[in-house]
């Protein structure tokens, strides 16, 4: 069984990230957004928030298939520099715990619309569903899978990227509780800043660390965290993918 030093090499091998910065791209990343949250959870999930977001696509090499996404939501002027999940929220959010204080609201994001493909979110080991997991045998096969589902921190990582490329210092996001856990065993750090509330499931507002995050990612991960950076740094990547097809 592979270790968790072998991330890095993993993840080079079956997965690549990309800066959906073109037309093209966000075609798949609106595509792929569409089948989980529209078909899967059942909620629309365009906003007037995508035109002014940095969007990221996960492709699985071996299929070209794209099969995860994440957004970063700068604060925009012309949205009144109020970002989704204050609105949603509806209320102040509660700092006493954090290890900032935002109420300021200097320099701060949104992360938002994580999505993973459902074949790609567990190892088939994981689920007695078998049937429910038959796109993902044809996609990768059981042996190639990583003993830990490590995607989570491949767009955690790319969220990070792009925070650290525009200064954004900490970010807010709605993250629901099972995958709050998740993140915290990967490493990422964020705190609570209010109760649960209801948006298409339950929500809980955090507030998230990117520099924090990295500085205390263990070697494995901090390693995963550049591969992902330099591959989002590289200005020949979208050469790179031009055969993917956007349909």
């Amino acid at each position: 069984m592979k270790n968790k030093e072998d991330i890095g090499s993993h993840y080079s091998k079956y997965f690549q990230i990309v800066n959906a910065n073109t037309e093209e791209l966000r075609k798949i990343a609106y595509k792929l957004r569409h089948e989980v949250y529209i078909e899967e959870f059942g909620y629309h999930e365009f906003d007037e928030y995508d035109e002014y977001s940095l969007h990221c696509l996960l492709f699985h090499k071996p299929s070209n298939q794209a099969i995860g996404y994440i957004r970063l939501i700068p604060q925009i002027e012309k949205l009144n520099n109020q970002l989704p999940i204050e609105k949603f929220y509806g209320k102040p959010f509660d700092f006493n715990t954090a290890r900032v204080n935002m109420a300021e609201k200097t320099n701060i994001g949104e992360v938002s619309r994580m999505a993973i493909m459902p074949s790609f979110r567990r190892r088939l080991s994981d689920n007695n569903d078998r049937e429910s997991f038959k796109q993902s045998e044809k996609i990768a096969h059981p042996d190639n899978r990583y003993p830990i589902n490590y995607l989570p921190m491949c767009l955690v990582s790319a969220a990070m990227h792009f925070a650290f490329a525009r200064n954004i210092e900490y970010c807010l996001a709605m993250v629901e509780p099972k995958l709050a856990i998740l993140l915290r065993r990967l490493g990422v750090q964020f705190d609570q800043i209010g109760q649960p509330f209801e948006f298409f499931g339950t929500r809980v507002p955090h507030v998230f660390y990117p520099e924090i995050t990295y500085k205390n990612l263990t070697p494995e991960f901090r390693s995963l965290s550049d591969k992902i950076s330099s591959e989002l740094s590289e200005q020949n990547v979208i050469e790179n993918i031009a055969y993917i097809n956007a349909r």
